[in-house]
């Protein structure tokens, strides 16, 4: 039913596939075992007299059972910790254990619950998602894209368009776009765009989440000046005499770069291809210049609103830096972030002033 199309994994609100192979391996010794799982959760859609049932939650699971059924997944049994495949090649019949079919029929005959919703107004998909998560938590991503609104599903509609596409964004850039990453980075950009010029924004969780939510719909024409902006950035990242920005810089685009090249596109909309190719090349070799990690931070977000400040008037010229950021000083680098880290993280508070004196005088007493 899922290689059919009968059965939606994918929705926009979806995750990727999360699940390692060995918590794979585990549900479908649970199943043999009849061990409780949890529901599945479809929402019936009926299009043309067809319906068609979306995974609203139970995508890891019924992924896992597919790849068991397809042989990308094994059974392993835990008593003898061999391991057994449903489905094997003629290439693999020499090295691969095929399971006897007496317990083929035996999975076959295995049922899970399912609970079906059917007639749900707009919106609540997405309501039930975030509700019933039962496996790994919820990346802010994934939180993010699981908001309902009419902003939501417009950048999710663009996520689709330009980077889930083949030949896409997603893989025409070195960048990453597991578990909603690539929403999130889509989200940050147009929110620093739908500020400008009025203020100039830096994405935080909490903002983002407000912003997103919003009950209004965006414009026609931002609509399409987003638009122009992912389509302008895949025509530089795949033109060969355009892509200097991408290719001549060898670290993969973090996600902060991402967001800004967006919106120096943005900003520099009505200029030629070729003075946004320099710009973008210009911000991204300014940027690793002045900062060894290009983080999603308050210096490094103030530092590249500075430069395409600077790339606005003049889009072929090194933007001046030096730009007033807090003292870096010699201290260790939080463990487990990564160059490429998209959460946001402002500056730590390390002075407040000088504390106020409250020895008392002497006074004099007659």
């Amino acid at each position: 039913m899922i290689h059919e199309g009968v059965i939606d994994l994918t929705p926009p609100y979806q995750r990727d596939v999360v699940w390692p192979e060995n918590k794979q391996i585990g549900l479908i010794d649970s199943i043999f075992r009849n061990f409780f799982i949890p529901p599945v959760i479809f929402a019936v859609h009926i299009e043309n007299g067809e319906e068609t049932r979306v995974c609203v939650d139970g995508k890891q699971r019924l992924t896992s059972i597919q790849k068991f059924f397809d042989g990308v997944v094994s059974y392993r049994n835990t008593r003898t910790k061999k391991s057994y495949w449903y489905t094997m090649s003629d290439t693999h019949r020499g090295t691969k254990i095929e399971l006897p079919e007496s317990f083929k029929e035996e999975f076959r005959e295995k049922t899970i619950t399912v609970v079906e919703y059917r007639g749900l107004p707009p919106g609540s998909e997405r309501e039930i998602f975030q509700r019933v998560q039962l496996g790994m938590s919820l990346t802010a991503a994934e939180k993010l894209q699981a908001i309902s609104s009419p902003w939501g599903e417009w950048i999710g509609e663009l996520e689709s368009k330009h980077v889930n596409i083949e030949e896409g964004l997603g893989a025409k850039l070195s960048w990453d776009v597991s578990r909603g990453r690539d929403f999130q980075n889509i989200a940050h950009m147009i929110y620093c765009c739908d500020g400008y010029p009025n203020e100039q924004l830096l994405p935080t969780a909490q903002k983002i989440e407000k912003w997103i939510s919003r009950a209004d719909k965006p414009t026609v024409q931002f609509k399409e000046d987003i638009e122009n902006v992912l389509r302008g950035l895949w025509v530089i990242a795949t033109t060969e005499e355009l892509k200097s920005g991408f290719v001549d810089i060898p670290q993969r685009v973090a996600p902060v770069e991402f967001i800004f090249i967006g919106v120096l596109l943005y900003v520099l909309r009505h200029e030629s291809r070729e003075n946004q190719a320099s710009a973008i090349f210009i911000l991204r070799t300014t940027v690793r210049q002045e900062f060894a990690d290009i983080r999603n931070n308050t210096n490094v977000g103030r530092a590249l609103w500075s430069y395409i400040q600077s790339l606005r008037k003049h889009p072929t010229r090194m933007p001046r830096t030096g730009i007033e950021i807090a003292p870096k000083g010699r201290r260790k680098r939080n463990a487990g972030v990564r160059d490429d880290d998209d959460e946001f993280r402002p500056q730590p508070v390390r002075a407040i002033g000088r504390p106020a004196k409250t020895r008392a005088k002497k006074t004099k007493t007659d």
